[in-house]
């Protein structure tokens, strides 16, 4: 599965199907401003991922990208700039599947999780640059700012749709954001195994992960 960014033909994000990026030198000529900058966070991806932040270029993304140092620089005040936009891409990603779930109210509340929580794995399960990539925010003190609020909000997120299965009377009364942390917790704790060990194959657990939380969320 390959990692495609805004502004490039890529997934419909409920699908998952991917179609073929457009090339480095045709967008040169013919891609919006738009798809420029996303073509430059799609190589700010490989090159942070396989690199790291710190051993990582301007240089390095201008081969990545196939763009003049020109046009990166009209994009991206520096390399951090870069770093930072493309982890505020795959924050909102990630945010916006709680969002999609959040909406589908005629849907109990464990089978929305379940399956945005699965979209996500679907997502990452075969693209290991993009947990990588997202291990890199760690090292850089602005990065780690911005992941704490996106884990804030995920949070936030995912405790609204628990307080909801408890007021459908779905779900046990459990504390909304202790669940919440849990369940993030697994969720990230899932996917640093796969993105560490080549041989953990992730969907592999995703089916006993739902059978756990459901016997304990589930009012009796």
């Amino acid at each position: 599965m390959r990692a495609v960014l805004p502004g490039l033909p890529g997934p419909n994000r409920l699908t998952g199907q991917f179609m073929a990026p457009v090339s480095a030198r045709s967008s040169r000529r013919h891609a919006s401003p738009e798809e420029r900058r996303a073509q430059i966070l799609e190589a700010a991806l490989a090159c942070f991922s396989e690199r790291g932040y710190h051993a990582t270029t301007m240089d390095d993304l201008v081969a990545a990208s196939g763009l003049s140092k020109g046009s990166l620089y009209w994009h991206f005040d520096s390399k951090e700039d870069v770093f930072l936009g493309l982890f505020d891409y795959l924050s909102t990603e990630v945010l916006g599947r709680f969002d999609d779930a959040a909406r589908a109210g005629d849907t109990d509340v464990v089978s929305l999780l379940e399956r945005e929580v699965a979209l996500f794995f679907e997502r990452i399960g075969d693209e290991r640059k993009l947990v990588l990539a997202w291990a890199e925010f760690l090292s850089h003190p602005r990065g780690r700012e911005r992941m704490a609020g996106t884990y804030r909000v995920l949070r936030a997120k995912v405790a609204a749709l628990i307080r909801l299965g408890v007021e459908r009377g779905e779900l046990r009364e459990l504390p909304p954001e202790s669940v919440a942390a849990s369940l993030t917790g697994v969720v990230d704790a899932l996917v640093l195994q796969a993105a560490i060990d080549p041989d953990f194959d992730l969907r592999e657990h995703v089916g006993s992960l739902w059978q756990i939380l459901h016997r304990g969320l589930a009012a009796a």
